[in-house]
């Protein structure tokens, strides 16, 4: 089967469509990988005693107003270390989920059926490829951004601007260019470094319309987070606050994991399109 370039709204519309035929072998990597993240999530709430100073918070801010700073940074500190390991619970979750399905939008544009087994047994297989690329990548966005930061201590307010937006832009410029590896990762079967060189060839002179149309679908993800999460919202007064909360968390993962799947289907999309334009056309994907 062969895939032409194809304008901005196609993208968008054979990207919905390949969520609509593949919901359900989506819906349920998307659990499989989320759940465990919220559980993970969780114990450390758990586990660092975050839910007590979240409590405090919630039912009782006015005490906080009577503490001096270094005693509140104290007892927050925990709810820093139960986020932290919540957050890298939810990043690995993600990259299992966005390999899966690359894999499975690619098959689904070939014509063939995806199963949740096969993209989740695929997803497996490029895991550990995919732990190297993503650091990798996160590496050399993260250094170009620290040596920025670092610039805002110059004293001149005019100099340190100017260094810092000096290293912004290259920065920006990079993670656009970078942002296409999962998918050549899962669907071409690249090594870490060749999925980030890839990347950036597939992209050069469509940065500006990469950027934006991963902006677009963000967002739209975003937004779609913060509607079930506010429909989730009135489980928080079920039970003792912690309780409350923990419910919420989950309901809220458990959505995040759908969203996350159908960011990487339009991304996959995106990147077909992006290979179809370097190549003229593409009849190999998922070979």
């Amino acid at each position: 089967m062969e895939i032409s370039p194809r304008p901005f709204g196609q993208i968008l519309g054979d990207g919905m469509q390949a969520l609509a035929r593949l919901w359900r072998p989506l819906l349920s990597t998307s659990l499989i990988a989320f759940v465990p993240a919220g559980v993970i999530s969780l114990m450390a709430f758990n586990a660092t005693n975050a839910n007590e100073f979240l409590d405090l918070v919630l039912s009782d801010p006015e005490s906080l107003n009577t503490l001096p700073a270094e005693v509140i940074l104290e007892m927050a500190t925990p709810l820093f270390q139960a986020a932290a390991i919540a957050f890298g619970a939810q990043l690995l979750a993600s990259l299992f989920v966005y390999l899966a399905t690359h894999r499975a939008v690619a098959v689904d544009a070939t014509g063939q059926a995806a199963s949740g087994a096969e993209i989740r047994r695929w997803a497996l297989r490029r895991y550990p490829v995919g732990l190297v690329a993503g650091a990798l990548s996160a590496a050399a966005v993260f250094s170009i951004m620290f040596v920025a930061t670092l610039g805002l201590a110059i004293p001149s307010v005019f100099m340190a601007t100017l260094v810092f937006l000096a290293f912004l832009g290259p920065a920006l410029w990079l993670g656009g260019a970078m942002s296409m590896w999962s998918a050549v990762l899962s669907v071409e079967g690249r090594g870490p470094l060749s999925s980030i060189t890839r990347s950036i060839d597939l992209v050069r002179g469509r940065w500006w319309p990469t950027v934006g149309f991963l902006m677009l679908v963000g967002l739209l993800g975003s937004v779609a987070v913060q509607l079930i999460q506010l429909v989730a919202l009135p489980l928080s007064f079920i039970g003792d606050i912690g309780v409350g909360i923990s419910l919420v968390a989950i309901v809220g993962l458990a959505a995040q994991g759908v969203i996350v799947a159908g960011i990487a289907a339009m991304s996959t999309a995106w990147y077909i399109d992006l290979r179809a334009r370097r190549e003229g056309v593409v009849s190999d994907l998922a070979s």
